[in-house]
């Protein structure tokens, strides 16, 4: 269902900011006139489509100097308003990066909330970014938290960079295998055929294979792929279409955690942003059960959403934080364990803290055992690809030498 931005006027004159789920900005207005608000503003909140993000992507590097630098100038006591016509005016980068940043002191000059403001221009802030945003702006460290933001993407842009320089030889290994396999079934399969079609040779199992395959491309391949481009591209349309969903990010994130390696990393990363938005609230004295419904608001998960509103219900019972934790199944023992240990000793922010450091340096951690392990696997199967194809070129020599 479609999403709408909005800033308000309740019945005392209170500006009133948030964000209302619509099928259309008719029915969001009236349920807004149903809540007893005058809609001084209303836009609906845009989605990014994955192919604008593929084609124009804009790099992360230019995102974390820009939140440094509004760190620094909010730090130093200079007005919002002031810090991004600034930072606006002054912006490096592309025309694409430097637009959005425009309209951004526009929207928030207009009643928005900044991150509200940035809600409107996915194609620079992350949902991540306008969730510690949010979390800034109700604690009200948002300086604090723009400067811990940063942080976290520079880190996630280094371990991007490491994550590529991890996968750069496997990749070049298996692209040059990749091409080596198609000059041989271009050139040296049809040449086997030519050879040994006349021959009254029984052929071994490799070179039967490697033949039949090279038939069966030669003679439906063109056709196969003309007839599955079509349907795997409108099927590719409504994946991504049903991704976007509630129920498509929740189950698509659900199989991400599934997959073996790849879903420690995703959930080190969901655990960690967990706990730093949780210490970042607690630590400047909001109630837990309002920290909690923020962070319903602000995760960029969905499955972190679902577990902060079990958390709410399960502290709204009487049960403490670290009860919550084990029923809902989401953290490890260690983490529950920790986080009962902090409310023991009555503050638990600090062990929010280590183990939102604990699960950054585990993700660390998985990635240098994937760089160790990947190279070693790699080889592994271009050595069984090679001998395939060793023994499917050799053998059926041998065995017309054998023949005379």
């Amino acid at each position: 269902m479609p999403e709408f931005s909005f800033v308000a006027r309740d019945r005392q004159g209170r500006n009133v900011r948030g964000e209302i789920e619509a099928l259309d900005p008719i029915r969001a207005v009236r349920r807004l006139h149903a809540d007893e608000l005058t809609v001084l503003r209303l836009e609906r909140v845009r989605e990014l489509p994955w192919l604008a993000r593929v084609l124009q992507p804009i790099r992360s590097e230019l995102v974390v100097l820009w939140l440094g630098q509004l760190a620094v100038m909010l730090e130093a006591g200079i007005p919002l308003m002031r810090c991004l016509e600034a930072l606006a005016s002054g912006a490096a980068g592309p025309e694409r990066f430097r637009k959005p940043l425009r309209r951004l002191a526009v929207d928030v000059g207009s009643g928005y909330s900044l991150s509200q403001a940035m809600r409107l221009a996915p194609e620079v802030f992350s949902p991540f970014v306008v969730g510690s945003v949010r979390i800034g702006e109700v604690s009200g460290r948002l300086a604090e938290t723009l400067s811990n933001c940063a942080a976290h993407l520079d880190k996630e842009h280094v371990y991007s960079l490491r994550l590529r320089a991890a996968l750069i030889y496997p990749a070049t290994l298996l692209g040059c295998s990749g091409a080596l396999m198609l000059l041989c079934f271009i050139f040296m399969v049809p040449r086997f055929l030519e050879l040994f079609g006349d021959v009254q040779v029984e052929l071994p199992w490799p070179t039967r294979v490697l033949l039949e395959t090279s038939q069966a491309l030669d003679l439906y391949g063109p056709v196969l792929l003309a007839t599955l481009a079509g349907p795997t591209l409108f099927g590719g349309w409504l994946f991504g279409r049903w991704a976007r969903t509630r129920p498509g990010r929740w189950h698509l994130e659900g199989w991400l955690l599934r997959i073996p390696w790849l879903g420690g990393q995703v959930r080190r990363r969901m655990l960690a942003g967990y706990f730093r938005s949780l210490a970042t609230l607690l630590r400047s004295a909001v109630p837990l059960m309002v920290s909690l419904d923020v962070l319903v608001q602000s995760l960029d998960g969905e499955i972190l959403r679902a577990t902060a509103r079990f958390q709410q219900a399960a502290v709204r019972e009487g049960a403490t934080l670290s009860s919550g934790m084990r029923r809902s199944g989401f953290f490890p023992p260690l983490a529950m364990e920790m986080m009962r240990v902090g409310e023991e000793t009555g503050n638990p922010v600090p062990m929010l803290e280590r183990l939102a450091d604990f699960f950054d340096e585990e993700m660390t951690r998985g990635l240098e055992l994937l760089s160790r392990l990947l190279e070693p696997v790699v080889l592994m199967v271009l050595g069984v690809g090679v001998a395939f194809l060793l023994l499917a070129a050799f053998l059926p020599i041998y065995r017309l030498a054998e023949s005379f």
